[in-house]
């Protein structure tokens, strides 16, 4: 028995671990203008997990900075790839240095954004991790 992807961003449940508020708040308009509507905020990874285990429907995707307090957004996707090896993960980084895009890929990163990003660049990416159509 297969999954159902959701069918629109609309029917995404995301978790945003950013621990810059002013990031995080220019993340989430980001998202609700493209349409998501169900975003968690998490300030670290941290928090980040604590939600993931607390959540009564799995998350659709997780969009993470790279660095946090507490835990790096590559630690939480270290960790979130041991228990849920399946789950979308999408990495928010300022430094897309190349050194940081093989660890990312090492650890099997869906993709990952550069920062400051433009609406449309966050629409496609996430729209290519969970095969949304858009038109």
């Amino acid at each position: 028995m297969s999954e159902q992807k959701p069918l629109g961003f609309a029917d995404l449940r995301i978790l945003l671990a950013e621990d810059d508020a002013f990031a995080r708040r220019l993340t989430v308009s980001t998202l609700k203008r493209i349409g998501v509507v169900h975003i968690t905020e998490a300030t670290d990874g941290l928090q980040a997990l604590k939600a993931i285990a607390a959540a009564k429907t799995p998350f659709d995707l997780i969009v993470s900075d790279w660095n946090m307090p507490n835990m790096t957004g590559l630690d939480l996707l270290r960790l979130v790839r041991d228990e849920h090896p399946a789950m979308p993960f999408l990495m928010l980084t300022g430094n897309a240095g190349i050194d940081m895009v093989k660890t990312a890929r090492t650890h099997k990163v869906d993709a990952y954004v550069v920062k400051p990003f433009s609406t449309d660049q966050l629409r496609s990416k996430i729209a290519a991790i969970l095969n949304i159509r858009t038109a």
